[in-house]
């Protein structure tokens, strides 16, 4: 969780720094013991504020969990431009754009032993709030590709195959990478498997 407290400051600035501290401890809680496990009490605990702090920023826990939510969207947007916009090969940009969705949900729930109960308690809590942000998502990879057409960095899709079509397949592909067998929690090698996608994907819009 080194990380998460690493960007805590960064995420301070856009708001209350106890409302953020809040958002953040829960994030590691929920990560560490689960959702239902988590109370109230023990997230004003790990942020260091009084319980009455926590209920003046946000309804219930459910609340806490839905800013959370915000904050991994707000932080996948942030890794997506500056993947984008990042020096280095179209395989090198693309694989950054997988790794700003797939590779941070990896790292920050890989090795936890509560997704199945996390997954459901997105699906029951926002289970909209994810779609949209899934579809940002996809949008934003198309854009990238066809960006990289209209500089000649690549062609155009193969026969039969469509820009969103090519989307699809890579999301879905990401998706599972984390079921490899030969990934099994390692950041690595489920980066690698995200640079082999890209490089599939680019390969087949080879000019």
């Amino acid at each position: 969780m080194k990380r998460i407290h690493e960007k805590s400051a960064r995420f301070a600035e856009g708001g209350s720094a106890k409302r953020n501290a809040i958002v953040m401890a829960g994030l590691q809680l929920f990560t560490q013991y689960g959702y239902r496990k988590t109370s109230i009490d023990d997230i004003a605990a790990a942020a260091q504020v009084a319980k009455r702090t926590v209920y003046l920023n946000f309804e219930n826990k459910a609340a806490v969990f839905l800013a959370i939510l915000e904050y991994l969207a707000d932080q996948v947007r942030q890794r997506c431009a500056a993947a984008e916009a990042a020096d280095g090969t179209a395989i090198d940009r693309l694989t950054g754009l997988l790794d700003a969705y797939y590779g941070m949900r990896f790292e920050l729930f890989s090795k936890s032993a509560h997704m199945p109960e996390l997954a459901e308690a997105f699906s029951n809590l926002a289970q909209s709030n994810i779609r949209d942000l899934n579809m940002e998502y996809e949008k934003w990879l198309a854009r990238f590709l066809r960006s990289l057409e209209k500089t000649r960095e690549i062609g155009g899709p193969p026969q039969g195959l469509t820009v969103e079509k090519i989307v699809y397949i890579l999301v879905r592909a990401a998706e599972g990478a984390k079921h490899d067998l030969n990934v099994q929690g390692d950041q690595k090698a489920f980066q690698q498997r995200l640079r082999d996608l890209a490089t599939l994907a680019i390969t087949a819009m080879g000019k």
